[in-house]
Formats: C-alpha cells, structure tokens, sequence
C-alpha cells in the first residue's frame, strides 16, 4: 500500500514540475499572414516608431509610399514584457494591412423595400418651381481604379465603396437634382430629364475623381412618381388624350399618302395612254410623210392623181423596177367592172 503511495506522490510531483516549467516558458510568435485578392489594393501601416496607431493617415503621400506590391503579406510582431520574468509578456502586431477593395459596385436608391439595393426608403425627392412633390429612382455604379486607391484611403478612412455611395454620393446627387428640378414646371422635368441628369452627372463625376472613387453609371430608374396619387392620375389621363390625338393625325397623314398616292397612279396612267397615243399618230404621220415625200419624186405621180380621184389612202399596189409604174388595185376593180358592163 505504501508502495503505491509513493508512486502516486512521485507522478504528482513530476505534473506539478513540467506544469511549472512550461509555465516559464516564453511563447513561440506564430506566423501571421494576410492574402490580398486581385480586386484589392494593401497598404502596411506601421504601429510603432514615429507612426502610432491612430484613426486617420497622416497624407495621401505617405499611403503611396506604404502601398504593398504582393500578394501575401506577412504581420511583423513585436514581443511586449508584461511581467518581471522574461517569459511574462505577449507578442503583437508591429504593422497592419490596411485593404481597399477595388470592385464595381452598384446601388439602386428607391423608394420600394423590395426594389432597392436597400430596404429603407432611398428615393431621390424634389419639388417643380410651383411646388409639386414628386420623387425618382435611380442606379448609380462606380469603383476604385487602382492608381488612386491611396486617394480613397486618405479621404475615406478605410469606409467602405457601398457605405460612401450611399451616404456622400447618394447625398450630392440628390442635392444637384433638386436645384435642377427647382427651377422648371413639372411638364418641364418630364420633357428635360435627360438634360436634368446630363448636368447633375457632369458634377457628381468631377467631384469624386478628386476623391478617388470613378463613377461608371448614374441614371434614372423607372418612372416619376408624385407624392399626390390625383396628379398622377391627371396626367396619366392627359398622356393618353395626348397619345390618341397623336394616333389620330398619324392616321389622318397616312389616310391623306394613301389618297395622293392613289390619285398619282391614275395621273401615270392617263399620262401614259396619252404618250401612247402620241406616238402613235406621230409615227403615223411620219410613214405617211415619208411616202409622199417618195410619190412626189415620181414623173408619174402627177398623172397619178390626175386620172384618179385618190381618197387620200395610200395605193395598195406599187410595181415597176424603177418606181415608175403605179398599179392601184381599186382602178383595176373599176375597169373590170366597166369593160364587163360594155359588153
């Protein structure tokens, strides 16, 4: 029994001892690495030195310079004493990596939860100059272009794209579309929206370029919307009286083609059968001038139409190897006839 005891006395000293001596043990600094994706731009901030950690970047500059090529960045760590014996302490960060994502991001700001990037109501609201309340959808996409990833950085803070857009960008756009709107009647913003958003696009983009944040996209999504559900319907009903009207005269326009082109085709006709018959006689007259022209060369053709009382159709008839001799069939005839009567 004592024999066993010892035994257990014995085990029990030796875990006390190795629990004690792994007790004074200085810990092992563990690896730490960080991976950065082709759509991100790293940045190795130091934490010790001249450059405290703090919540702001000291300039633009100074990120340019702490912007980190590779892929895989590797933490340094610093070993902090916390205690009298050398293995009282802990290691920490001597640096951290600070990353901006640089992919496309795109926002649809309305006034539907269920339509929207958001569930809350960020519908674009303005007013016409005689105080109609109205508001638009809109999307916007834009990212961060790799040069002026420490731009963004230096301004931002290290927010977010998608925070910034819906707070800084979505705020200018709205405030540049109001001061447009403000200044037109209401068939006025329906007729020059494109205007409207040329000139509120044209700021916005000129103004976070500066910012490092390059906007793609910046439109209007869907129809106006009044806050007044009559308004809507009185225009929904001039609209339609305005579409008809332009149906009609559509329809009145073709009908009128229709009718001048009709009326065009019996012209060609007309035209055509009177050139045709134009012809006619003019060739007509031309065969007939011509054997005259020929007759009245002949000797015999005075003693032609001396003997017999031409009805001024052409002879039937013509022999004579020169040209000389004129048979009319029809004198033939009459001679027959009158020789036959002698008889």
């Amino acid at each position: 029994m004592k024999k066993y005891s010892k035994k257990i006395m014995f085990f029990l000293a030796l875990v006390v001892v190795t629990v004690g001596l792994t007790g004074c043990v200085k810990p092992y600094e563990k690896p730490e690495f960080v991976r950065i994706e082709p759509s991100q731009t790293a940045f190795l901030i130091p934490l010790v030195g001249n450059h405290t950690e703090q919540s702001s970047f000291e300039s633009e500059e100074l990120l340019i310079e702490r912007k980190v090529a590779t892929k895989e960045i590797q933490i340094p760590h610093r070993w902090v004493k916390t205690g009298r014996m050398y293995w009282q302490g802990e290691w920490r960060d001597n640096a951290r990596v600070v990353i901006v994502e640089r992919k496309p991001v795109t926002r649809e700001w309305t006034a539907e939860n269920v339509t929207g990037t958001s569930s809350k109501n960020q519908g674009i609201k303005a007013e016409s100059k005689s105080s109609i309340s109205f508001s638009v959808s809109m999307n916007c996409s834009a990212q961060i272009d790799e040069a002026n990833a420490a731009k963004f950085l230096y301004r931002y803070n290290n927010k977010s794209l998608e925070e910034v857009m819906d707070t800084e960008i979505r705020a200018m756009v709205e405030s540049r579309f109001v001061e447009e709107a403000s200044s037109r009647e209401m068939e006025e913003i329906l007729l020059e929206k494109q205007q409207i958003m040329d000139s509120v696009r044209q700021e916005v983009l000129a103004h976070f370029i500066e910012r490092g944040i390059t906007i793609t996209v910046l439109g209007l999504k869907g129809d106006v919307v009044y806050d007044d559900p009559e308004i809507q319907k009185a225009i929904n009903a001039k609209f339609t009286a305005e579409r008809e009207k332009e149906a009609q005269t559509i329809k009145n326009a073709l009908n009128e083609e229709k009718a001048i082109a009709e009326k065009n085709v019996e012209i060609t006709k007309a035209e055509a059968k009177a050139e045709k018959i134009k012809i006619e006689a003019e060739a007509e007259a031309d065969a007939v001038r011509m054997i005259q022209e020929q007759l009245a060369q002949n000797p015999e053709y005075i003693e032609y139409i001396k003997w017999t009382k031409w009805d001024g159709k052409l002879p039937n008839v013509m022999t004579g190897t020169d040209g000389s001799i004129i048979v009319d069939s029809r004198d033939q005839t009459d001679q027959t006839s009158t020789s036959q009567t002698t008889e």
